[in-house]
């Protein structure tokens, strides 16, 4: 059955009384000290589109009441200030101090090239996407910044979140998050990541990240990419080397499938595949070794169709409000839950939590960890388990 989102109302009034992991929100953005949560911004959005901003809490017992009274459609979480939000117009000064280093990535940013769905329109197909977004970027967030505290959560439709909660990495401020953003961002005419001759070790990782997923062979061949010249030839067109496009489109006319046309791809560009072959079997075959010119093909194409969109404004800002972990989506009552990276690969859409169908719990009791056996349980875990990391 479709979620109702003329009964979002009366859903969420059960779940802000049944459901709702207030504790343990308020336990993460407490981070162990008393002076955090009562400078941190909140923003409800309320029926009818009305958005409350500066609400700042003192105990959770006001957290818990000022949402069983209002009953929010959305909750967004925003920066640290100097000064509790609510007070602000009581001081000349007021300004953030610090927040969660977050991404947002959106299939809608994929669009161009995502031919199982269009728009607001997620499946199963082009979720691919975000699950080699999750495994890049985990990589590349740890190893190139040594980031440990990473949350990722659905975004409720068609994305996921990632907050990273390093005490580092909270502490950056617009400049350096922007610094991160331009770093992480490979695509476009001022970055210059990879080149025709060139690729940055970090673009390195994330193609060999990519490639190793398993995620894009499937991409390649549910998308349609390899199945007609017109397409074929927007990959070939991302090759330098005019004569080598010519080369490659006349050896896939001669064949008949897509997994042949990425074979033969794999077989002339994939250093890695190649050198293995050798190795194995000295006595194969392979393709002339690409020239100078051809040689980062694979990668433009790797990288070009796969690695992840990120929403520079988003990660910039450091009082950009974000939604909060546990939201309510009101078009498609998906829940925001956290997900397990470790689990990623059998991430299913269809088997997320809606909040018309969870069922109903005891009350949670505030010092405690919910004790809950719904379709939440396990995400639930989740969140709690990534909590108990920052005390390290």
């Amino acid at each position: 059955m479709d979620f109702i989102p003329e009964r979002l109302e009366f859903y969420l009034k059960k779940y802000y009384l049944t459901n709702y992991p207030y504790n343990l929100m308020l336990k993460w953005l407490s981070y162990g000290k008393a002076n955090l949560l009562p400078n941190r911004e909140f923003a409800f959005i309320l029926k009818d589109d009305i958005h409350i901003r500066f609400l700042s809490f003192r105990t959770l017992d006001e957290f818990k009441e000022k949402i069983l009274r209002t009953n929010p459609f959305k909750i967004d979480i925003g920066a640290v200030y100097n000064r509790p939000p609510l007070d602000r117009k009581k001081f000349a000064d007021f300004y953030a101090v610090e927040r969660e280093l977050v991404f947002d990535i959106d299939l809608t940013d994929y669009d161009l090239i995502r031919n199982c769905c269009k728009e607001a329109k997620v499946c199963n197909k082009c979720w691919r996407w975000i699950i080699i977004a999750v495994k890049v970027l985990n990589l590349l967030l740890k190893s190139q910044f040594g980031f440990k505290h990473l949350l990722w959560v659905f975004s409720g439709r068609r994305g996921i979140h990632c907050w990273v909660a390093d005490q580092k990495a909270r502490s950056l401020n617009n400049k350096a998050r922007e610094a991160v953003a331009k770093y992480l961002i490979i695509q476009g005419k001022e970055n210059s990541a990879i080149t025709k001759y060139r690729v940055h070790p970090m673009a390195e990782i994330a193609f060999r990240c990519i490639l190793d997923s398993g995620e894009f062979e499937n991409l390649i061949f549910e998308q349609g990419w390899l199945e007609t010249q017109e397409e074929w030839n927007k990959i070939l067109n991302l090759c330098p080397d005019v004569e080598m496009r010519e080369i490659m489109d006349k050896e896939f006319r001669r064949v008949n499938t897509p997994q042949d046309r990425w074979e033969l791809i794999t077989m002339r560009f994939d250093q890695e595949k190649r050198a293995k072959i050798k190795e194995e079997n000295a006595g194969t075959k392979l393709p002339n070794i690409p020239n100078e010119l051809s040689i980062n093909f694979l990668r433009f194409f790797v990288l070009e169709y796969a690695y992840p969109k990120l929403d520079e404004k988003v990660t910039i800002g450091i009082n950009h409000l974000l939604k909060a972990p546990f939201t309510v989506h009101p078009k498609t009552g998906f829940i925001a839950v956290p997900l397990n990276i470790e689990d990623i690969d059998n991430f299913n859409l269809n088997e997320l939590p809606r909040v018309d169908k969870l069922e109903e719990i005891g009350s949670e009791n505030s010092s405690s960890v919910i004790q809950n056996t719904t379709s939440l349980s396990k995400y639930i875990e989740t969140f709690n388990s990534f909590i108990e990391d920052l005390k390290e």
